[in-house]
């Protein structure tokens, strides 16, 4: 039952959807995003949606005498559904890669917390569907500058869901929300939140959320146990129908007996107390059956007073802090006088404190400090906020009894009698003044947010990405590496980290979420699944390298939206390794793509077909792809900078095409090689993975795992790997990151990191193997150089993790080793 002398809490949520990015959908089409919120308990009651609004226009006005254009990112505009309590925003049409959608639309949710409910600070769930309807012709024509959006059938094609945490302490948090792999595409949004109002209700039925959603793509449409709800959109069985409404359907079980309706308890159950039915019931609760002594009736009022009208007066305090600030930081003076400035003697004149007015409180009470707004953190609470949780009792204990005189007071000029029923009266009149303030100040800062969502969701997106660097700083060790590169300090590096990864996974605890902050339930796996990266390089603890200068890393700001410090675009190209394609690289280039949208990619399919012939020759075809994708795409000065980031052998087919793209290497700036067997395949090692590569290298006649094995001459040093190592490749490069696991035979940990360690005595020529590597430092500045030893979570024990395959493919399918390393090392990408 719910506590006495308490109220519910009216909570108002805003989600702002600032813009949606396609960054590799396969079909054209119309979408929309549909959201719904509820709580994150057993009761699973939901938020009720009730208004939006619009942010300014981006459509120029019609040229007189012609039809105006038609807005192909706004062909149906945003909506309610009341039925099915969700918020949809605008519908759009997507045609192209990388195609952007400026939304600004803004929507409002409100929910009731109870104070139980209060106290359990249980989460609330975002339910964020991604909505699809195909409007391609059946004689496969295409969308045409007049698509047919009346006829326009959606269905959910992928759901993600977030977990808001602190709504009721004033939440203002961004988060990214990107849906499946096979539905990749990032919608930009921010959360706010306010507390509006204390009521009290009879607390009428609650309607609940059937079963939450599971993030991920949706099943396919028409799949077994789908209904067509109305408006023409799909949805997998009654996910979208309240759970009071599907249980109050009668059924039948197997014995023939109908399951008992929910609305009517059966007699067995104990009785729960029954609902107060006044507010002065609610607050005084057993104080109205007996007699109450006049102080003791005032105490009680005073504490009534100081913790109900105290928890809207911390709300207020709140939205000040957070209106000043979204003013000062994301308004420029012109905006500012333009919106809130007045005229005097034809002068616009803004008015101090931007119009805010002082909180009107009842005599005694007095509004919490209002923080400074510049040292205010954006994202979570920005004000005293004990007061939002129920306290232990209500008694006042200080000796100040100006607020208890005017209680007595106002209530005696009413002419009525000191009662508790009095007391419940005044006290809602003087609530109801108070949420009138906030309200009115929470529909000036939804204006503000509506105008100029974009540097909202900025300012926001920066403390977010702060915050992500820190969680997955968890599972990244860093440390020295010696300035010899060719030969470590510790030889026995790879057993090392496999014994600290399977430490830190058991010894360290995940960081505890913020109060008031948005959660991807997808972006991060728990501590124990989770890949750690050893981070070796030589930089110092100072953050200086070894000639005492400032290496980027240092010196950079370390959030991937930060400003870059060139001119131009990034071309990152993605090489893939022995008999693959471009499509193996997609999952890499999307979350490269993800944080960093003006980059551009290019997945090499030049050796699509070839990867088993000479190396030289797959370097040529590459060369040759990179040099007229940028005359296409990059001509003139159009090129800042050039990276490369391969899997496998594609490290040295990037190699081999570097000699033949001189006339770019004053813009190379990272190579990122994956799992690369750069000084070859050991073949003294009989392990079931070697056995294979000779068997398949004799039976294919592979001309490429024979250079591999260094067996395409008889001396060592004409063999194509040797030959590789005196060609110019490193050196060129700001950025070298050699990426290692030391469970991968693919890509022996030894030749992967290009070093002289206990692998050395299972190599076929020793002696030329060290040349090879000290080929490849000898114009190398160490400061330049990463080593990343990823030890991967892999529970399964088949054949693939048996051979040393199942590491080696994980390099191109966990999303989490790409995430570590592109926001955590963002100066290699930026």
């Amino acid at each position: 039952s719910e506590s006495a002398m308490s109220l519910c809490t009216v909570v108002e949520i805003a989600l702002q959807f600032e813009s949606f990015r396609n960054i590799d959908l396969f079909h054209q089409g119309l979408y929309h995003l549909k959201t719904r919120i509820y709580r994150d308990d057993e009761s699973r009651a939901l938020a009720v949606p009730h208004s939006h609004l619009k942010g300014p226009t981006l459509v120029s006005e019609p040229v007189k005498g012609k039809a105006p254009r038609v807005d192909h990112h706004n062909l149906i505009p945003a909506h309610l559904n009341e039925e099915l309590y969700t918020f949809s925003t605008r519908s759009f049409l997507i045609r192209y890669c990388e195609e952007e959608v400026e939304l600004g639309d803004v929507g409002q949710f409100r929910l009731e917390l109870g104070p139980s409910e209060l106290e359990r600070r249980q989460p609330l769930l975002l339910e964020v569907e991604l909505m699809f309807a195909d409007l391609t012709q059946p004689s496969g024509e295409n969308l045409g500058d007049q698509p047919d959006v009346e006829s326009a059938e959606f269905r959910c094609v992928s759901t993600q869901v977030l977990r808001l945490r602190g709504v009721e302490r004033g939440l203002h948090d961004f988060c990214p929300v990107v849906f499946d792999e096979c539905h990749f595409c990032l919608l930009n949004l921010a959360v706010h939140s306010a507390v509006l109002d204390l009521r009290f209700r009879l607390r009428p039925k609650q309607l609940a959320a059937a079963k939450p959603k599971v993030a991920g793509p949706a099943p396919r449409a028409g799949a077994k146990g789908e209904e067509d709800s109305e408006g023409g959109e799909s949805r997998g069985g009654e996910v979208g129908l309240p759970a009071v409404v599907k249980h109050s359907k009668k059924s039948l079980n197997n014995d023939g007996s109908e399951d008992h309706d929910q609305e009517r308890p059966p007699s067995s159950w104990q009785a729960a107390p029954p609902p107060a039915l006044s507010m002065a019931e609610a607050l005084f609760a057993e104080e109205l059956n007996r007699p109450v002594e006049h102080s003791r009736l005032m105490q009680l009022a005073e504490g009534l007073y100081r913790r109900h009208i105290g928890v809207l007066s911390s709300s207020y305090v709140q939205q000040v802090a957070w209106f000043k600030l979204i003013c000062e930081r994301c308004l420029t003076p012109l905006q500012r006088e333009a919106l809130f400035g007045r005229t005097e003697n034809g002068d616009v004149v803004l008015p101090s404190e931007l119009g805010i007015d002082v909180l009107r409180l009842p005599k005694g009470m007095l509004m919490p400090q209002l923080p400074n707004p510049s040292g205010v953190r954006a994202s979570g609470s920005t004000a005293g906020i004990s007061s939002l949780k129920p306290a232990a009792g209500f008694e006042c204990t200080s000796g100040e009894r100006v607020l208890q005189e005017s209680i007595l007071a106002r209530i005696a000029e009413s002419g009525e009698s000191f009662t508790p029923h009095s007391v419940a009266r005044l006290l809602a009149y003087d609530l109801n003044a108070v949420s009138c303030q906030i309200l009115e100040l929470w529909h000036q800062a939804l204006n503000v947010v509506a105008f100029c969502y974009r540097e909202i969701s900025s300012m926001l997106r920066t403390q977010w990405e702060e915050r992500i660097i820190d969680q997955w700083s968890l599972s990244i060790v860093r440390e020295k590496m010696s300035s010899n590169l060719a030969e470590p300090e510790n030889k026995s590096i790879g057993d090392a980290h496999t014994a600290a990864a399977e430490n830190l996974r058991k010894t360290v605890k995940p960081r505890s979420p913020e109060l008031a902050s948005i959660e991807d339930t997808t972006l991060l796996p728990s501590i124990e699944q989770r890949p750690v990266l050893f981070d070796q390089r030589c930089v110092g603890v100072a953050g200086m390298d070894i000639k005492g200068i400032p290496h980027p890393s240092v010196w950079e700001s370390r959030v991937p939206s930060a400003p870059k410090q060139y001119r131009g675009v990034h071309l990152f190209v993605l090489c893939h390794g022995f008999q693959g394609n471009s499509f193996d690289m997609r999952l890499m280039k999307n979350n490269i793509a993800l944080l960093y949208p003006d980059a551009i990619f290019l997945c090499s399919q030049s050796n699509e077909d070839n990867t088993e012939g000479d190396f030289q020759e797959m370097g040529i075809r590459l060369a040759q792809e990179v040099g007229n994708f940028i005359c296409d795409w990059c001509p003139g000065t159009a090129l800042g900078r050039l990276s490369f980031i391969a899997h496998s052998i594609g490290g040295l087919i990037v190699r081999s095409a570097i000699p033949h793209l001189q006339d770019f290497r004053d813009k190379m700036f990272t190579i990122l090689t994956f799992s690369s067997p750069h000084v070859g395949y050991f073949l003294k090692n009989i392990s079931l993975f070697h056995l294979g590569l000779k068997v398949l290298q004799s039976w294919r006649g592979s001309q490429c795992l024979t250079q591999l094995s260094m067996a395409d001459a008889d001396d060592p040093r004409k063999t194509m790997i040797y030959k590789l190592s005196q060609t110019p490749g490193f050196e060129y490069f700001q950025n070298v990151v050699l990426v290692s696991c030391f469970s991968d035979s693919y890509g022996p940990f030894d030749s992967a990191r290009v070093e002289i360690g206990n692998m050395l005595g299972m190599h076929t020529a020793q002696e030329a193997y060290k040349e090879i590597v000290q080929n490849l430092w000898k114009n190398v500045k160490p400061e330049r150089v990463f080593r990343f030893d990823v030890n991967f979570h892999i529970p399964e024990n088949n054949l693939d993790t048996f051979i040393g395959r199942a590491a080696h493919i994980q390099f191109l399918e966990c999303q989490p080793v790409m995430r570590m390393l592109i926001h955590n090392f963002s100066f290699l990408f930026r």
